[in-house]
């Protein structure tokens, strides 16, 4: 576990001079898991099964 870099650890956002708000990245923790630093939402290996079968369904344009 690392110290989020959002919030600097704190698990708390100052969101004016006197509100406050809890990290929504930590979860108000301050840490952030290794497991969400190893695996980003947007890494998709090439060879995954299934992907080759994903499509986007078009219709022609009016």
């Amino acid at each position: 576990m690392c110290t989020c870099t959002v919030c600097g650890g704190s698990g708390m956002q100052r969101v004016s001079g006197d509100r406050f708000r809890t990290c929504i990245v930590c979860l108000g923790t301050g840490q952030i898991s290794s497991a969400v630093q190893s695996a980003p939402l947007n890494h998709q290996p090439i060879n995954t099964p299934g992907l080759a079968k994903l499509s986007c369904p078009t219709r022609p344009l009016a």
